[in-house]
């Protein structure tokens, strides 16, 4: 139905009828069921039932009919005639469209009773054919300076190809634009174009506010111009303790090399890890237990080892989003937190691309279209830091700091066969090579920690927006995972090899059956396979909870293994926003449903010629979740979440000698609060207090020897409770900036009658802020200041001689009772761009890690009898130059 001609009927109803006698018309004489009422209108009539006129094939223009119609006592329309003419073709149109309404009836002193109203009936030329159902969204809005809130008019709005121009008012419309996301574009003479997407239901109106800024000069072709965006729809709200930061911005941040991924480090209840790893601890869980996605598909981890770059090229990125927990229904299978990495929509819009190198790496982009249907992207990235070092520095600095070697590329490839609907086909790669050394005297005591891992990714995204607003997304996947991990120390070795496949599928459904009520429902299904082998000392590699220090001789008890995991589950979910109270509250409900099967191919260790008898065992677990969001007024929202969730075993810990095939999966359940304030548009602070509590986490048998086929155990528990904060000023003007600070406490226990203890990655306070300012001519600086907690250790308090192996054994004190002194590091950026044109530029930068050279400790090391404690510390001042040319 018209959207104005629904209003016009609303209005004309109300005002035909308003008042006793003057609303309702004598009936025509020939009807004696139409006399004139005498009593008092108590009820106006309302329209229930619409239908759309067909538009005149001979008529190729705008027209509106008044008509009068006369509605019965029942509702029924009894006659329609024409009151003002459009034109014959439109009269009879509206006339024959009108005889078909049908209405709740007028009342008049509280009876049914016939009546007469006046009906504008609008024609307009886009409208779309007759249907049952809403096909189109009224998008408009308005554009206005953002300094002086005054209408910008003459702006060209651009809504994908369609294009028109602000009114005096500075007020655009487009009446029927299509269901799905579309590109938004402002261009001026004032200002540089700027541009952003929409999503649009069908049978919403939409009211958009863009508040631009205008340089009171006209601005050099270097500078950019910022706006911001303010859509009044419902939307489906899911993430409570959510941050989610553009690419843009994510881009500037100082330390990060221009990584838009890297900043999800600096963002509120993520631990700072060590250099040399790309460990992400978020809210005292494991590095493991925190699922990464890149739109659909998932991926085993998000940095490269070494932690200096992410492991999806910056170009093909919109926007990062981190949820520490308390995460919907449509997420699962880990006990952490959840990172969610969205790729920029492929578009039609020529070609595209960049060149980038630094003291790091050097990446490529390419972006384009084959017609109007085929659209694609690539990148690639290469690591070149080793390199670089071994000419710059007299010493082998590997010897010292681990120094990564890795490489990534992704491809994409999509078919567009409509507005609204698309496939796509790509492939996500990526290797890593780092190892690090502890340099001693002897060779004999040399420790050596070598690690390759490797992923792919393959999958096929189909989604459509349907004619009623809904979206239907299909992600089917695939996936190789590679890892091997090798330790040395003098003659004792170990080695971890692990190979999996990966099968996965996430479809969904999203749509809103009312404007109060959002929905959510689908099925996440994985399956993996593990092909495992192991040999060298039980005790390496070190696992979470062991007392142990970096350099310790592992136990020479040695012993070897081979075996087959598969794990698989497929999970519907559902979820749901339900507004209430005008939309000011938010009741989000949701459940997920998480059977599961873990299968080994030993149960128990070889035992001689005897076959190999496997083990598979069944869990279906009931994740009930809900969180609430209330608008108190519009500056402070409050929230609130509780949720239950699982995580499978791991693979390699489900060896019949190193592991437990029979490991159960471990639970946790988030409860989480949280309210913020909106201090100005681009100022807003939020404060968010957790609780995590865990249990059957894997642990090793506290028996000094254990049962057979189990080395490890499944009694383990663990907390995490704390308080973050973030004030943050998004990018307004020139600027743009954060404090995040997080004081939590993460412990954790191996069950039975032992005390909590810190957990091994358990930083106390970590605290970041950053800014970035651009002070125009294509000029722009940043910086960012970090500060942690450095990570529990268990101390040393002496040693003891051991004749048998000519070698010291630690004498530890409490578990976990000491710390490694605190991190603190300056970074600086500067950059400078430089425009060749329209679409190219040039981007050269300085980005200086770790300005004031601080000795950041690492980890703690000793000499060969204990008698001598150092620190392995991190990188000095590290000055990158790069550039990047854009086009």
């Amino acid at each position: 139905m018209n959207f104005r001609n629904r209003i016009a009927a609303v209005l004309a109803a109300a005002a035909a009828t308003w008042g006793a006698t003057s609303a309702a018309w004598a009936a025509p004489p020939a009807q004696a069921s139409e006399q004139k009422p005498t009593g008092k209108l108590t009820k106006p009539p309302r329209l229930l039932k619409f239908f759309q006129a067909p538009y005149p094939e001979s008529e190729r223009a705008k027209a509106a009919v008044a008509l009068a119609i006369s509605i019965g006592a029942d509702g029924k329309v009894v006659d329609a005639t024409v009151v003002d003419s459009g034109g014959p073709a439109f009269d009879e149109a509206a006339v024959l469209a009108a005889r078909q309404f049908e209405f709740e009836p007028a009342e008049i002193d509280g009876v049914p009773a016939p009546v007469r109203i006046q009906y504008r009936y609008d024609f307009v030329l886009t409208e779309a054919a007759p249907s049952a159902a809403p096909k189109a969204a009224d998008f408009g809005g308005v554009v206005r300076d953002r300094k002086t809130g005054k209408p910008l008019a003459g702006v060209t709005v651009g809504l994908d190809a369609e294009t028109t121009k602000t009114d005096e008012n500075g007020r655009f419309r487009f009446e029927a634009a299509e269901p799905g996301t579309h590109s938004v574009t402002l261009s001026a003479a004032e200002f540089t174009p700027v541009g952003t997407e929409e999503t649009l239901v069908a049978g919403r109106k939409y009211d958009a506010t863009y508040d631009v800024d205008v340089p009171t000069e006209q601005p050099s072709p270097e500078e950019k111009v910022d706006f911001e965006i303010i859509v009044v729809d419902t939307v489906l709200e899911k993430s409570i303790a959510s941050t989610s930061v553009s690419a843009e911005q994510g881009s500037r941040v100082a330390g990060t090399g221009g990584d838009v991924i890297k900043v999800v480090e600096n963002l509120p209840g993520v631990a700072r890890s060590s250099v040399g790893s790309g460990a992400l601890v978020v809210w005292g869980a494991g590095a493991a237990d925190t699922r990464v996605y890149v739109d659909d598909v998932h991926i085993p981890l998000l940095y490269h080892e070494g932690g200096f770059r992410s492991v999806i090229h910056s170009d093909l990125v919109q926007n990062v989003e981190l949820e520490p927990g308390g995460y919907g229904a449509a997420h699962g299978r880990g006990l952490g937190g959840l990172v969610t990495v969205g790729l920029k929509p492929l578009e039609a819009d020529g070609y595209h691309g960049s060149v980038a190198v630094d003291a790091i790496d050097g990446a490529a982009s390419v972006r384009g279209s084959i017609g109007d249907k085929i659209r694609f992207a690539g990148a690639v990235r290469r690591s070149h830091l080793d390199w670089v070092l071994a000419r710059v520095s007299s010493q082998d600095v590997g010897d010292f700091v681990p120094i990564p070697k890795y490489w990534d590329s992704q491809l994409r490839l999509a078919w567009v066969p409509r507005d609204g609907e698309s496939v796509e086909i790509g492939s996500l790669l990526s290797s890593d090579r780092i190892s690090r050394s502890l340099v001693e005297s002897d060779p004999a005591d040399t420790k050596r920690e070598s690690k390759a891992t490797g992923f792919e990714r393959i999958y096929v995204r189909y989604q459509r927006h349907l004619d009623d607003g809904g979206t239907v997304t299909v992600t089917p996947f695939v996936g190789f995972d590679q890892s091997r991990v090798s330790n040395q120390f003098g003659a004792v070795s170990a080695v971890l090899d692990d190979q999996a496949t990966l099968y996965g599928l996430r479809a969904s459904w999203s749509g809103h059956p009312t404007e109060a009520l959002g929905l959510t429902a689908g099925i996440d299904s994985e399956v993996v396979t593990n092909s495992l082998q192991r040999t060298g000392s039980v005790t390496e590699p070190p696992r979470e909870g062991d007392i142990r220090v970096f350099g310790q001789a592992p136990s020479d008890k040695v012993n070897a293994d081979q075996w087959r995991t598969v794990i698989a589950g497929l999970a519907p979910f559902a979820e749901a926003d339900l507004a209430l109270a005008g939309g000011r509250v938010h009741v989000l409900p949701g459940a997920r449903l998480e059977p599961s099967v873990v299968s080994t191919s030993r149960r128990t260790p070889t035992d001689g010629d005897q076959p190999a008898v496997g083990l598979m065992h069944e869990d279906t677990h009931l994740e009930p979740r809900v969180a609430v969001r209330w608008s108190a007024t519009d500056r402070i929202r409050l929230r609130a979440a509780v949720g239950v969730y699982h995580q499978p075993p791991l693979a390699e810990d489900l060896s019949a000698v190193f592991g437990n095939p029979g490991l159960a999966p471990g639970k946790a359940v988030h409860y989480l609060a949280g309210v913020e304030f909106q201090l100005s548009k681009p100022v807003s602070v939020g404060l968010t207090s957790f609780y995590s509590g865990q249990s059957d986490l894997v642990t090793r048998s506290p028996l000094p020897s254990p049962v057979t086929a189990q080395a490890l155990v499944g009694g383990g528990l663990g907390r995490a409770y704390g308080t973050q904060i973030l004030l943050r000023h998004d990018l307004s003007g020139r600027f743009f900036g954060w404090l995040s600070y997080s004081i939590l406490r993460s412990e954790r226990t191996d069950g039975g009658t032992k005390d909590y203890r810190p957990f091994d990655f358990d930083q106390t306070h970590v605290f970041t802020a950053l800014a970035s300012y651009d002070l125009g001519a294509g000029f722009e600086v940043g910086s960012r200041f970090r500060y942690s907690t450095g990570y529990p250790r268990t101390p040393v308090l002496g040693a003891a001689y051991d004749a048998r192996t000519d070698s010291y054994e630690p004498v530890f004190g409490a578990h976990n009772s000491s710390r490694i002194p605190a991190f603190y590091q300056i970074d600086a950026r500067v950059s400078k761009r430089f425009s060749f044109g329209q679409h190219t530029e040039l981007e050269v930068y300085l980005d200086v890690q770790n300005v004031s050279n601080h000795g950041n400790p690492e980890e703690i090391v000793y000499n060969f009898d204990y008698t001598k404690k150092s620190y392995i510390t991190g990188l000095p001042v590290l000055p990158v130059i790069g550039g990047k040319l854009t086009w």
